[in-house]
Order: C-alpha cells, then sequence, then structure tokens
C-alpha cells in the first residue's frame, strides 16, 4: 500500500472559524455603496436614470443611499461609499471594506455594470457580509441575476427601503419597535405586522425558524436549500413623505457635479415614477407609473 492511501490532509476550517476575527475600529453595520466603475468614468446608477456611462460628466447624487441609510440608523450603524463621486479604483475600495467589515453590504446594480457590480459583492461576501441587492437590473431580472452570481444573497424588488429595513431586523433577530416606523409599513401595506408576531403561533409559540419569517417579507428575493425564492411584491409607498430625512450628511456632497452649474449640488426626490410610457425609460421598472 503507497502512503499516500493512508493519508489524511489537515482541515483547519474549524479551527480558524473558532477563533473569529475582531471586528475594527470604525466597523459598521450596513455598508451602503455606489461601486466603482468598470473603466474608471462617470457611470450614472439610479432608480431614476437607466445605467450608463455619464456623457456630460454629471456625477449624480445618490440620494436613494441616503434615504436608505435613515431607514436604518439610528438602530444601525450605517456608511456610504460612493465610488463613482470619488472616483474611486477598485484596490481602494476593496481596501474600504477590509476596514469597515460591514455585515451588510447593500450595492445598486445596473444592466450594463452588472458583472463590475457583482465583483464588489463577491468581495464583500469573501469577507463574511451579507450581499443584498436593488435597482432597474434586478427588479426585472430577480433570478437571471441570482443564478450566475452566487455571492449575492439577497434582492431587493421595486422600492427598497421598506424591504431591507425588514430583512436587516430579521436577519439580527429584531422587530420594528419605533411606532412611526410601524405606521409608515402599514400605511403601504395595511395587513402587515411585525416580524416577531407572524413568526409566534396562537400560543405564543417559539419564533418560526428564520426560513418562515424571511417567506413574509414583501418584495425579498432570496436562496432557500439551493432554489432562489420571489417573495409576493410590496405595495408602493403612499405618501413620500412619510419616510425620515434622507442622511444626506452621509454622502460626498462636495464632489457631486452636474453641467451649467458652479460648485457642489444634491436634489430632493418629490416624486416617484411617471405617467408616461416611453419604452427607452427604466423610471418605472421600480417606481410604477
Amino acid at each position: 500500500m503507497r502512503a499516500s492511501d493512508s493519508m489524511r490532509f489537515p482541515d483547519a476550517d474549524a479551527a480558524v472559524r473558532a477563533i473569529g476575527a475582531p471586528r475594527p475600529e470604525g466597523a459598521v453595520d450596513v455598508l451602503l455603496v455606489n461601486p466603482p466603475a468598470p473603466d474608471g468614468g462617470i457611470w450614472i446608477r439610479s432608480q431614476h436614470r437607466v445605467g450608463r456611462r455619464s456623457r456630460e460628466n454629471m456625477i449624480w447624487a445618490q440620494v436613494s443611499l441616503a434615504q436608505l441609510a435613515a431607514l436604518l440608523q439610528p438602530d444601525y450603524t450605517v456608511a456610504v461609499v460612493d465610488a463613482i463621486a470619488e472616483r474611486m479604483p477598485w484596490p481602494r475600495f476593496e481596501k474600504i471594506l477590509r476596514e469597515r467589515q460591514p455585515r451588510y453590504y447593500v450595492t445598486q446594480v445596473t444592466g450594463p455594470t452588472l458583472q463590475n457590480d457583482m465583483y464588489g459583492c463577491f468581495v464583500a461576501h469573501s469577507l463574511g457580509a451579507k450581499t443584498i441587492a436593488f435597482g432597474t437590473h434586478v427588479t426585472p431580472m430577480a433570478r437571471g441575476t441570482m443564478e450566475p452570481y452566487p455571492a449575492l444573497d439577497f434582492i431587493l424588488r421595486g422600492e427598497p427601503e421598506l424591504t431591507l429595513r425588514e430583512l436587516v431586523d430579521a436577519l439580527e433577530g429584531r422587530t420594528i419597535a419605533d411606532e412611526r416606523m410601524a405606521k409608515l409599513f402599514r400605511a403601504t401595506d395595511p395587513g402587515w405586522q411585525p416580524l416577531n408576531n407572524v413568526a409566534r403561533g396562537g400560543n405564543n409559540e417559539p419564533s418560526a425558524d428564520l426560513r418562515q419569517v424571511l417567506s413574509r417579507i414583501k418584495g425579498l428575493v432570496w436562496r432557500r436549500d439551493g432554489d432562489i425564492v420571489v417573495n409576493e411584491d410590496r405595495p408602493l409607498i403612499p405618501d413620500l413623505d412619510a419616510l425620515p430625512l434622507p442622511r444626506h450628511e452621509l454622502l460626498p456632497l462636495d464632489k457631486y457635479r452636474m453641467p451649467m452649474l458652479k460648485g457642489p449640488y444634491s436634489f430632493v426626490v418629490t416624486s416617484r415614477g411617471c405617467p408616461a410610457g416611453c419604452t427607452f425609460c427604466i423610471k418605472h421598472v421600480t417606481y410604477g407609473y
């Protein structure tokens, strides 16, 4: 018998997992990102505009990320990285991921930048983060995105704000305690119930397992035993004024530029969607008509 026939290679995975790595100072719960561009140029990623390279060199203010941050704070520590505005190359972006060690990595995704955007998910996933995508590509093509990119854990279809908050709470074993937030959920979906209530039986039984909880989150796409599950759609938010004010201060406001304006700019989103039916426009994909 050859010596190699009885040899067993060492397996250190369990020992390494047991040691664990301490989270560095500056680590955050949720990192909201507009990832680097495929070619180092200025690209537009937005729920309001099609994903494309900016012909006019307009750097689009990421107010959607600021709005998501407002739904998470102060219960979670949140940071925003707008790599487009910062003209950030991938090596610097990867360094930030290692420094921030996010537990949840939330990225905006478009069709023209898909493979590039999924690289960010791959790096974040390798560092232990749960990866979450939203945007005008993943809303209509949820399965078509999840299947070829296993590093992507979740998709938020349609308006992402409430789905993201409910997902993070579910993964953290928390529930919506703030009455203003609960009112917003009920106004959007009159049948909504906090996840801890949904997950309990009639005799105050212990919470059901996480998969049962995830199955009740409207607008969510997730993985269950190797299958991709597309949950029921979440209704549109009827009153945008009910949303908390976007956390604009988390954005690199001094970096945003647009033609014919001197100096930085930002904007306020007063409405969503569009009543027109232009075949070339994506605004209605996530926000309706």
